[in-house]
């Protein structure tokens, strides 16, 4: 999407082959363990092992984005690397007892979040401007990391109702870190040639990050929280 892709599962230059490959690797497995996570039982056995799988791939997979990065400048991946760490580290957090430490923690990923949308829109709106990328692009990048921002506009508003809330935000910060992670590679095939229409990666993500929340809502209800001893119990009968 800006300039050259180097993208190309054949030829992992100019990256170190273990580097990229494993870096692909990662990332199938963090995608799988989301989907255990956000699929089983809330506060269960199995969430929480998928869920420390998670954050641990997705924190491989963006330093080695990072890096990635370092070698060949790909804007949708730079903002992806923002987001996702962003939108993860705030889904564990919003699980921690309320304290200073943790809302400066949060008000320091916003602040993070910000500065990545910054850079990433200084960069795309002049590429736009300039017609070498649609001008829709730059703001189909920029939905989800605005979503997340005005949500966290309204957790710091709402301080008084975060108990009710956390789980909520937990689980739809969750969901659109997952929609990040495989919004990204399928943004990169498509600019480097894989016949996939912008349908799919435009529109498919975000369409999905709806039905998924949708779907969670009415699972869950309307604070999408189990009440402690239900998960206790469901966790037993998961072991």
């Amino acid at each position: 999407m800006f300039g050259p892709d180097p993208i190309d599962i054949a030829d992992p230059s100019p990256y170190g082959p273990l580097a990229y490959y494993g870096h692909l690797g990662i990332g199938a497995v963090t995608i799988l363990t989301a989907l255990l996570a956000l699929a089983s039982t809330k506060g269960g056995l199995y969430h929480r092992r998928a869920g420390y799988v998670y954050f641990a791939g997705l924190g491989i997979v963006c330093m080695t984005s990072a890096w990635m990065l370092s070698k060949v400048f790909i804007g949708p991946l730079f903002m992806a690397v923002f987001t996702a760490a962003y939108a993860a580290g705030g889904a564990w957090l919003a699980l921690q007892k309320s304290s200073r430490r943790v809302t400066a923690a949060e008000v320091a990923l916003s602040i993070f979040e910000l500065v990545g949308l910054a850079i990433f829109l200084s960069i795309a709106i002049p590429v736009a401007m300039a017609g070498e990328i649609p001008p829709i692009a730059p703001g189909v990048i920029a939905v989800i990391p605005v979503i997340l921002l005005l949500g966290d506009a309204n957790w710091f508003i709402n301080r008084k109702r975060r108990r009710a809330m956390r789980m909520r935000r937990h689980v739809n910060r969750m969901v659109w870190a997952f929609i990040v992670v495989i919004r990204a590679p399928l943004v990169e095939l498509a600019a480097g040639g894989v016949p996939i229409s912008p349908i799919v990666t435009v529109i498919g993500p975000l369409a999905l990050g709806v039905m998924m929340l949708v779907y969670f809502q009415r699972r869950y209800g309307g604070l999408l929280i189990q009440k402690p001893r239900i998960a206790k119990s469901r966790s037993a009968a998961e072991t």
